[in-house]
This record gives structure tokens, sequence and C-alpha cells, in this order.
């Protein structure tokens, strides 16, 4: 789980969490910085910084959601880790505003995706990135899955589980 250093939704966070954990699934989290804060308190000591990620060492990236989130839209090893999970043909996950990042990245060029659209936004951006904003809770488009928002969070969790190999 990619998690930014302040903002990160909390229960974008613990929710898809949990669903994994109780499902026997090891989970560890990475960001920019060694501890995150979320929106509303929740602290995390992080496994990893950004930059040690080995991806062969995981079978899927989780982008958590949040204004925080939004900090790596420019950052090159997210995007690379984002990339590079996609060609070794693993799981890519963001609900929120995280989804934001992978139309800013490339990633949804062509394909149906969901996020937190709260400023009515999406579908514009969707359009110039050449993807389709679906409005759904949760969307699936090959190997990349997203959700709109910390509603959806329980249930992104258990349809991103489904898809993992």
């Amino acid at each position: 789980m990619i998690l930014a250093p302040s903002d990160f939704r909390d229960e974008e966070y613990l929710h898809p969490r949990k669903v994994w954990e109780d499902a026997g699934w090891e989970v560890r989290t990475a960001s920019s910085s060694e501890h995150s804060v979320g929106r509303f308190g929740e602290q995390v000591d992080n496994d990893f910084l950004l930059t040690q990620v080995e991806t062969e060492e995981f079978d899927a990236i989780f982008f958590v959601g949040g204004g925080g989130c939004l900090q790596y839209s420019e950052n090159a090893t997210a995007k690379k880790l984002a990339k590079k999970f996609l060609s070794d043909a693993k799981l890519v996950g963001a609900i929120c505003a995280a989804p934001r990042l992978f139309l800013k990245w490339g990633i949804l060029s062509g394909k149906n995706f969901t996020g937190w659209n709260g400023d009515n936004a999406l579908e514009g951006l969707g359009n110039v990135a050449g993807a389709h904003y679906t409005g759904e809770e949760v969307t699936i488009d090959g190997l990349i899955v997203t959700g709109d928002g910390p509603e959806s969070a329980e249930k992104m969790g258990k349809i991103f589980m489904k898809g993992v190999k």
C-alpha cells in the first residue's frame, strides 16, 4: 500500500488492509516518508520508503487516496512503481484521489476508471488523458482497479483481492 506522508484517507487504508489481512495476506506500506499520518489521525510507521520497494517481492500495489496522495503526481519513483507492476502483469489499484495519479502518468489511456469526483472534474480529466470515467463505486479494466472513495473502500478491497494472482 502506498501512503502519502500526510492527509491520506484513513478508511481507504484501514478497510482494504483489514480485508486483506483477514484473508491471510501480508500487507506492507511504503511512502516517501518513514511515518504517515492520515486525515483523521491514523498513524502508520511505514515498512519501506518508495525508493526501497522491490517490485518482484510483491503481487500487487495499491495507492491510498486522500488529498495527500496528489503530492506523488510528479514523483518519478511512484510513477515507475505503478508502471513496473503493470508491465510485470501485476494488479494496480487506486482509490479516491489516487486515480488522478494514474491519469497524470498516462496509465489510464484507453481504460475505464472511477475515483473521487467531488469537484466534477474527473470526466474532463479522463477525456484529456484518453480514459473513460465510469462514475461507478469500483471499476476494473484489465490489471487496473479504481475506487471512488471511502464509502467503497471495503468493497474495493474485496474486489481488488479477487484480481491478485
